[in-house]
């Protein structure tokens, strides 16, 4: 199991998640692409593994932080690892992640929540909105990416949008790490 999702790993960082196909994957494991399918049954579950191997050494360390610090750094640290590895945030966008490395951030997670008081309906969507905030926030970041400095010539000049002309510079550069971080603290103080 560990050679195959080796190799797909390789294969998604070299050349993209559209590349990753069974057959191509076969092909350089050297088999046929029935002889994986008993430890891999579909694609999706092989992109699952994958996230799970990104994952895996996410810091959920228990500290002697306060409960929003400590949320606060672990949602952090999952948005550097996407940041990181941007395969793992079209994964995660395209369909669930059912493995170890996500059961293990999630019970964490509701574990904090609940240890600090939330009743269950509020640890569930309080780690919801925490997650999809985090994760929609590296695919932004992801997409700005490469944002030119034409951009802000042409944002500037469109009139019709007096607002983001004005501000098209700080628009297109887009605050980043610590807007995120305000953004989750403005979360947790709300629930908190």
């Amino acid at each position: 199991m560990t050679r195959i999702v080796d190799v797909a790993t390789r294969i998604v960082e070299d050349d993209g998640l559209e590349k990753l196909t069974m057959r191509r994957l076969a092909a350089e494991l050297g088999v046929t692409p029935m002889a994986f399918y008993a430890h891999v049954p579909t694609k999706g579950r092989l992109q699952e593994l994958i996230a799970d191997r990104y994952l895996a050494d996410l810091d959920l360390a228990e500290s002697t932080r306060r409960w929003d610090a400590r949320l606060l750094k672990i949602f952090v640290s999952f948005r550097d690892h996407m940041l990181e590895h941007p395969i793992l945030a079209q994964v995660l966008t395209t369909q669930t992640v059912d493995v170890a490395a996500t059961h293990r951030m999630a019970d964490t997670v509701l574990g904090i929540l609940r240890g600090q008081g939330f009743s269950d309906r509020e640890s569930v969507e309080m780690f919801a909105i925490l997650a999809n905030f985090a994760v929609g926030w590296a695919v932004g970041q992801q997409a700005r990416a490469d944002d030119s400095p034409d951009r802000v010539e042409e944002l500037s000049a469109a009139t019709e949008y007096p607002h983001l002309s004005a501000l098209a510079p700080q628009y297109v550069k887009w605050p980043q790490s610590k807007a995120f971080e305000r953004g989750l603290r403005h979360l947790l103080t709300a629930y908190g």
